[in-house]
């Protein structure tokens, strides 16, 4: 589902006036009293989450402790999940004529099949029970040709065993670049693969200062 005008519905909490935008006659020293959130106001973000969140807990929802992006509620007796991302709602339930759309206008884009760089596929069935898959291929041969590494070999394990990293005083390559490549593993770690975590959190720990073993480091052992 995608909420139209999503940051549009926020109640603002606080006074805030803002300078009349040009084109529009009014006397210099006039501002405008704003009492609906919008475009582009820095408490935007947080006035539609709230509005969202008191919504679903009047429509019975439960919010996440793990996330708070993540809202539950169980329906003749089966969870009803949803899953909030800026103004995309990803709904997980067996009967989509349960949705309530009374309170914000949406769009139906239907299944599911890709969000946040993810791919999602629905697998046969297998012993009576639906499974998803969900993979970011797509994603990791991107980030492999940003990076200068389409034509990298797999490894077996994403990090040698007790290997040793040394701490620098000074960087030695482009940090801008260090960094990069690890946000990027850091993401596909946190959604997909969550089997390279500690290679990740090892590289992670020099980003503010890399060398060139700990380039060589993410070029070696988290290729695959």
């Amino acid at each position: 589902m995608d909420v139209k005008s999503a940051f549009l519905n926020g109640d603002l909490e606080n006074e805030i006036f803002m300078r009349i935008p040009p084109g529009v006659e009014a006397k210099e020293e006039q501002v405008w009293s704003l009492h609906k959130a919008f475009y582009g106001l820095k408490q935007a973000s947080r006035e539609r989450y709230l509005k969202l969140k008191g919504q679903l807990e009047e429509l019975g929802f439960k919010r996440s402790n793990a996330d708070h992006g993540v809202f539950t509620k169980i329906i003749d007796g089966k969870l009803f999940l949803i899953a909030i991302y800026v103004d995309d709602f990803l709904l997980f339930l067996s009967n989509i004529g349960t949705v309530n759309k009374r309170h914000f206008e949406m769009k139906d884009l239907e299944e599911a099949s890709w969000i946040l760089q993810m791919k999602i596929e629905r697998l046969d069935m297998r012993l009576g029970v639906r499974t998803l898959s969900i993979s970011q291929e797509q994603y990791i041969l991107a980030i492999l040709k940003w990076h200068g590494m389409t034509n990298s070999n797999p490894v077996k394990a994403p990090m040698i065993a007790n290997l040793q990293l040394p701490s620098l005083i000074e960087a030695e390559i482009n940090i801008m670049e260090y960094q990069k490549c690890t946000g990027s593993l850091m993401y596909l770690m946190v959604c997909t693969r969550p089997d390279i975590a500690y290679a990740v959190g090892v590289l992670s720990c020099h980003v503010a200062c890399p060398g060139n073993v700990h380039m060589q480091a993410v070029i070696l052992h988290t290729s695959d």
